[in-house]
C-alpha cells in the first residue's frame, strides 16, 4: 500500500470534522516535524481518536491501509501504538484485523531494520491490549537478537514473555526449534554463533527446561569450545563476554552449574585473569555463582572469593566504569557477600559503602529494568552485610527443613564463628546513624511501585530487621525517625487480611509466597522492637496505633480459643506454631509500652484482644519466667480500667477469685522483678476505694496480704523498687479497713510483726516510703 493509496483512502472517507481531517493530512505527509510539532500532533490525534466518529475513521484506515498507517506512527513517535489502541478499544476489532496488524508490523520490521525497537514496542503494546499474538513471528524477531542492540533485544524478550503467557506450548516449540537449527549448524558463522548464545542466555530464566537440554548438548559444547579455543589464540575476543554471560545465565539450573564447572572452568579462570576489566567482571560474577561447585569438586586454583570480590569492588568504585557492567558487578557482590570473608572485606571499605548507597539513591530516578535489578542487588547486599547471628534462628523450629538442608550441603565458608558480631553491630550503627540508610530507602519509589518488586521490598524488611536486632534504644528510636515504622506497617498491610471474629481482630497473611511469609514475621518482629523503644503516641504519624495490634498478636502464637481446625481462621496460619519465646516476650514488652500511655478506649481494646486468649494462660503456667513477668507487667498497665479490675476483684466469679489468689501468692515470689510488678498492680488497683474494700472484706485475704507485706518490709527493706509500692498497698488497705471492716482494723494495732516491719522502714527506708509508713503508724496506733 503506497502513501498515495493512504491519501486516496482518507480523501474517500466522509470526514465531517475539519480539524481531524487536517490532522490526518499532516499525519500521512512526509514533511519534517520538530520535536514540539511531533508531540503536539500526537496529542491532538490521540484526543480526536477518543471521539466515536473519528475512532471509526481510524478503524477503517487500519482495515484498508494497515501498513502505511503503522509506518506513519513513527512520524508522531507513537511508540506504544496508543492511537491504534484507542480506536480498537471502541470498535471491537475482528481476529482478522488483529492478525493483519501483527503481519504488517512483521513486514515493516523485516524491511526496516533501522527502527526495529520502535515497531517491536508497538507490536508488544498491541499484544498487551488485544490479548492475542502470533508466536510464529518470533522466528523473525529472534534473528535480531545479537547482543549489540539492547533496545531491540529487550523488545524481543518482552514479546517472548508475552507469547509464553498467551500460548506457552507453541511459543516454547518455536524457541526450541530455532535454537536447535542453530545448534545443528556445524559451520555456524560468527553472527550466527553470537545470535545462538545470546538467545540461549536471554531465555534461560524464562524457559530453563528448553535451554538446559540445548546447553548441555554435545553440539553446543563443540560450538563453545571451538570459539573458546579461538579466543585463547587471540581471535574472536568480543565473543568472550557473550559466552561468559551464557554460562552465568545457566547457573540457575543445578545440573548446568556442575556441567559448566566440569567443561568450562579453565576458560572462566583465564577470563578472570585477563587484562580486560569488563571480561574480568563477568568472569568474577560467573565464578561467584559457581563457587560452591568449584570447591565441592576441589578444583585446583589460586582464585579465592576475596580475589573475585576485589575485582568487582574496584570496578564498582571506579567512576569511569560502564553502567551495564556495574550492574553485573553488583550482582556478583550480591552472591559473593554470602561468604563471611567477603562480607568482612566489604564492611571495612568505607568508599565502597558510600558508592553503593549513592547508587541505591540513583535507582529511584528511573524504574526501568536495569534500575530495578540493580536496586534489588544493592538492597540484597546491605541485608547480607547487616545480618547478625539471630537468637530467633536458634530457638525456632520454623526452619527445621532448611536446617537439615544446610547440614546436607557444605557451607564452603559462607558462615563462620570468626565473623565479629560486635564489628557488625558497629557497622550497622554507622550505616543507620551516619549514612541514614533507612531515610535513603524511604525516598525510593521503584521498590514499592510494582508487584514484581516484592524481592526488593523483602530485602528492605530484612535490613530493618537486622538493624532492629541492636538492643540499644537509640538505634530503634533512630529507625522510627527515619521512617522504618511506616515501611514495616505498609508491608504488613499489603500482605495481610484483617479478619474479625466476634470482638477479636486477627491479621492473616494474604499470600502463600514463602519469601513473603518469612519476611512478614521479620517485619512483625521489627515492629515490636521499635514499639518497645519509642513513645507510641508520637511515633504513629501515618497510621492509627490500633493498626499495629493484630500484628503484635501474631507474635504471641496461636490463640487456641479461636484457631480450631474447623475455624476459617486456621488456613495459612501454621507459622503461628513456630513463634519463639523471644517473639512472645518482645510482643508483650511492646504492648506494655503501648498500654502505658494508652487512652481508656485503647486499653479496653487491648484487654478484649489479649486477656482471655493469651494473658490468662501466661500468668498461670508460663513456660518461661520472663514471659510470666511480662504478662503481669502488661496487666499492671491496664489495671486501672474497670474491665480489667473486674477480672481480678469481682469475686462472685470463681475464675476471678482464682486470679486474685494467684496475684496475692506471687507477691511472695522468689522472682523479685515479679514481686515488684505484683506490688505495683495491687497498689494501683487499691487506689480505687471499692477494690481495697473488696480485699479487706475477706479476713483471709486481708490477713494473707498483711503477712506478706510485713515479710517484705522486714526482709527486703533495701529493695526500694519493691518497698515503695508495697508501702502504698499497705496504706490503701489500712484506709479501707478503717472505713469498712472495723474488726480487721482493730486487729492491726496488736500485730507485732507489722509493727516491727514499719519500724524497720522508718529506720532504713527512703523518704517516700517513710511517708507512707508514717501514715500507717498514725492510723494503726500500734501497742
Amino acid at each position: 500500500m503506497s502513501e498515495e493509496q493512504l491519501t486516496q483512502k482518507i480523501q474517500s472517507l466522509s470526514i465531517n470534522d475539519e480539524l481531524f481531517a487536517a490532522l490526518l493530512s499532516k499525519f500521512k505527509s512526509k514533511g519534517d516535524l520538530s520535536k514540539e510539532e511531533e508531540a503536539e500532533l500526537y496529542n491532538q490525534l490521540l484526543e480526536q481518536s477518543q471521539l466515536h466518529d473519528n475512532s471509526k475513521i481510524i478503524y477503517e484506515l487500519l482495515i484498508d491501509t494497515p501498513f502505511e498507517f503503522l509506518k506513519c506512527l513513527h512520524r508522531i513517535n507513537d511508540k506504544s501504538g496508543n492511537l491504534i489502541v484507542s480506536a480498537l478499544n471502541q470498535n471491537k476489532p475482528s481476529d482478522a484485523l488483529v492478525q493483519s496488524l501483527f503481519s504488517n508490523l512483521r513486514l515493516i520490521i523485516k524491511s526496516d531494520h533501522s527502527d526495529i525497537a520502535f515497531y517491536l514496542g508497538i507490536y508488544s503494546s498491541l499484544v498487551t491490549h488485544l490479548k492475542s499474538s502470533n508466536p510464529q513471528h518470533l522466528n523473525l524477531f529472534l534473528t535480531f537478537v545479537d547482543g549489540k542492540t539492547p533496545e531491540a533485544q529487550q523488545g524481543v524478550f518482552v514479546l517472548i514473555i508475552q507469547n509464553l503467557k498467551l500460548q506457552k506450548e507453541e511459543t516454547s516449540s518455536v524457541i526450541k526449534e530455532y535454537l536447535e537449527v542453530l545448534m545443528d549448524d556445524i559451520s555456524l558463522e560468527y553472527n550466527g554463533f553470537l545470535n545462538f548464545v545470546t538467545i540461549l542466555e536471554m531465555c534461560f530464566p524464562i524457559v530453563p527446561e528448553i535451554c538446559t537440554g540445548i546447553y548441555r548438548d554435545d553440539k553446543t559444547k563443540a560450538h563453545l569450545l571451538d570459539r573458546i579455543d579461538s579466543i585463547a589464540e587471540g581471535n574472536n575476543l568480543p565473543l568472550a563476554i557473550p559466552i561468559l554471560k551464557l554460562i552465568d545465565a545457566s547457573a540457575i539450573v543445578e545440573n548446568c552449574r556442575n556441567y559448566s564447572v566440569t567443561n568450562y572452568f579453565l576458560f572462566l579462570s583465564h577470563a578472570f585473569e585477563t587484562n580486560n576489566t569488563e571480561i574480568q567482571v563477568v568472569a568474577s560474577l560467573t565464578l561467584g555463582k559457581l563457587w560452591k561447585v568449584v570447591q565441592f569438586e576441589k578444583k585446583q586454583t589460586e582464585i579465592t572469593t576475596e580475589s573475585l570480590a576485589e575485582v568487582l569492588v574496584d570496578y564498582v568504585k571506579n567512576p569511569e566504569s560502564n553502567s551495564k557492567y556495574v550492574e553485573l558487578a553488583v550482582e556478583g557482590l550480591m552472591y559473593l557477600s554470602l561468604y563471611w570473608q567477603v562480607r568482612d572485606l566489604m564492611r571495612t571499605d568505607v568508599l565502597l559503602i558510600e558508592v553503593l548507597l549513592t547508587k541505591l539513591e540513583e535507582t529511584s530516578i528511573n524504574s526501568g529494568h536495569m534500575h530495578t535489578s540493580l536496586q534489588y542487588g544493592l538492597l540484597s547486599i546491605f541485608s547480607t552485610l547487616t545480618k547478625l547471628k539471630d537468637i530467633n534462628d536458634r530457638e525456632s523450629n520454623m526452619n527445621t527443613k532448611k536446617q537439615l538442608r544446610n547440614v546436607a550441603t557444605p557451607k564452603n565458608g559462607s558462615d563462620s564463628d570468626q565473623e565479629d558480631q560486635e564489628g557488625i553491630k558497629l557497622f550497622n550503627r554507622e550505616l543507620l546513624n551516619d549514612d541514614k540508610i533507612i531515610s535513603k530507602i524511604s525516598t525510593l519509589k521503584s521498590y514499592k511501585s510494582t508487584a514484581s518488586s516484592n524481592n526488593s521490598l523483602n530485602e528492605v524488611i530484612k535490613i530493618i530487621y537486622n538493624l532492629s536486632t541492636d538492643p540499644q534504644k537509640s538505634t530503634r528510636v533512630e529507625l522510627v525517625k527515619q521512617g522504618a515504622l511506616n515501611i514495616v506497617l505498609n508491608y504488613l498491610i499489603s500482605f495481610s487480611e484483617i479478619t474479625k471474629k466476634d470482638h477479636l481482630v486477627y491479621a492473616i497473611p494474604n499470600t502463600e509466597d514463602v519469601s513473603v511469609m518469612e519476611c512478614r514475621v521479620l517485619a512483625i518482629r521489627s515492629l515490636a522492637r521499635m514499639l518497645i523503644a519509642v513513645d507510641p503516641k508520637t511515633s504513629f504519624t501515618k497510621y492509627d496505633i490500633h493498626t499495629a495490634i493484630p500484628f503484635l498478636k501474631e507474635l504471641l502464637g496461636r490463640d487456641i480459643t479461636q484457631y480450631q481446625s474447623e475455624s476459617p481462621l486456621s488456613s495459612n496460619t501454621s507459622y503461628l506454631n513456630d513463634m519463639t519465646l523471644l517473639d512472645r516476650f518482645e510482643s508483650l514488652l511492646a504492648l506494655t509500652n503501648i498500654a502505658a500511655t494508652a487512652t481508656p478506649e485503647l486499653k479496653q481494646f487491648l484487654i478484649q484482644q489479649f486477656f482471655e486468649n493469651y494473658l490468662d494462660n501466661m500468668i498461670v503456667s508460663s513456660e518461661d519466667a520472663k514471659i510470666q513477668q511480662a504478662s503481669w507487667e502488661l496487666i499492671a498497665n491496664l489495671i486501672n480500667e474497670p474491665l480489667m479490675l473486674a477480672k481480678f476483684f469481682n469475686l462472685e466469679v470463681k475464675a476471678n477469685a482464682k486470679r486474685l489468689d494467684l496475684s496475692v501468692k506471687l507477691l511472695n515470689s522468689t522472682n523479685e522483678g515479679l514481686q515488684v510488678v505484683i506490688a505495683g498492680l495491687l497498689a494501683n488497683a487499691t487506689d480505687f476505694d471499692m477494690i481495697a474494700e473488696v480485699l479487706v472484706s475477706s479476713q483471709k485475704v486481708f490477713d494473707e496480704l498483711v503477712g506478706l507485706i510485713s515479710e517484705i518490709l522486714l526482709n527486703e527493706a533495701s529493695e526500694h523498687d519493691l518497698v515503695l509500692p508495697t508501702s502504698y498497698l499497705l496504706l490503701n488497705l489500712v484506709y479501707a479497713a478503717a472505713n469498712s471492716n472495723s474488726a480487721a482494723f482493730a486487729k492491726l494495732s496488736s500485730n507485732a510483726k507489722l509493727k516491727s516491719a514499719c519500724t524497720n522502714i522508718l529506720r532504713t527506708g527512703e523518704n517516700d516510703t517513710k511517708e507512707a509508713i508514717m501514715e500507717v503508724i498514725k492510723m494503726c496506733r500500734f501497742k
